[in-house]
């Protein structure tokens, strides 16, 4: 993570257009997060930057992650069961979680139509977004699961 990459400019004026100051960590986290397909949680994040950013704390990184998601700049994963994980693909997708191993994996929206607003919705709710998650079972957890099933 370079904080002189040619998309620095742009990292930073949308942090500032959020209300938050292109600091150093917010930076490189922000970075991180348009390229790690890996929907990470705070402490993936720290593990991946602590190497070029020692003094990064995981109180730092989970202070940004709290910070980019009241600003909308990154998506907080609802069905994952363990710690906070993000992503920092605010585009309109999917998510598909793996029941046994929890990895996340992207789906697009084209799959299946979307909804109109739901009838019950009256004038109490202003209906902002839609989200379907998958629950899953993954390829490498099928192969798993048949070759241990096959060694039984």
């Amino acid at each position: 993570m370079n904080a002189n990459s040619p998309q620095t400019p742009d990292r930073a004026s949308r942090l500032r257009a959020a209300g938050l100051k292109p600091t150093a960590s917010r930076l490189a986290i922000l970075e991180l997060l348009e390229e790690d397909r890996r929907h990470p949680t705070a402490e993936m994040l720290l593990d991946t930057l602590a190497p070029t950013m020692p003094s990064l704390s995981l109180s730092t990184v989970y202070a940004n992650l709290e910070a980019f998601l009241q600003a909308g700049m990154i998506r907080r994963i609802r069905g994952a069961k363990e710690k906070l994980r993000v992503d920092g693909t605010v585009q309109d997708h999917d998510h598909a979680i793996c029941r046994s191993c929890g990895e996340v994996f992207d789906v697009p929206q084209t799959l299946i139509p979307r909804p109109t607003t739901p009838p019950f919705a009256g004038e109490e709710f202003e209906f902002v977004d839609l989200h379907i998650e998958y629950e899953v079972i993954c390829s490498a957890c099928r192969a798993r699961r048949n070759g241990n099933l096959a060694r039984s």
